[in-house]
């Protein structure tokens, strides 16, 4: 059976909720045992990243064979403190794409690697949202999204 990737989207400024935490976390459980999960993909802008890449630790526990991944577009001075990651994969961007476009591509690797999408998206703008209307238009990917956001 293949190994199933899973990538997250949300607005980056969105504060910590537990009712959240326990949609992701469930839903991630679920997608590990259910529907063979065994990579998830985290960028690094934002809380919800944080949270995302906090569940996959914790859920690791109980499944040591899930990996970890964090999806970079470029590399900062931070990269030695990204010890609790299995692998860092920084994406291969054209050199001439503008620099406010590097996280949308980096976000869109994550789409085109990924087999599901957990998203939390309410607003109509924003790189989120960018992320979920390309997740919408490729036919390969099961997306979730737990805000209030339709289109």
């Amino acid at each position: 059976m293949d190994k199933k990737i899973c990538c997250f989207a949300w607005h980056g400024h969105l504060g910590y909720k537990d009712e959240l935490k326990n949609l992701i976390y469930n839903k991630c459980i679920e997608l590990i045992t259910i529907n063979y999960v065994r990579k998830f993909c985290v960028g690094n802008y934002g809380n919800f990243d944080t949270m995302a890449a906090n569940i996959v630790r914790e859920l690791k526990h109980e499944y040591p064979e899930i990996e970890l991944n964090l999806i970079i577009p470029y590399l900062t001075a931070e990269i030695n403190n990204y010890k609790e990651y299995d692998n860092i994969i920084m994406v291969d961007i054209p050199l001439n794409t503008p620099k406010r476009y590097w996280i949308l591509k980096s976000n869109q690797y994550m789409i085109n690697q990924s087999n599901y999408l957990v998203a939390y998206v309410n607003y109509s703008f924003g790189g989120a949202v960018k992320t979920l209307e390309y997740a919408k238009r490729r036919k390969h990917i099961v997306i979730f999204n737990f805000g209030n956001y339709k289109n």
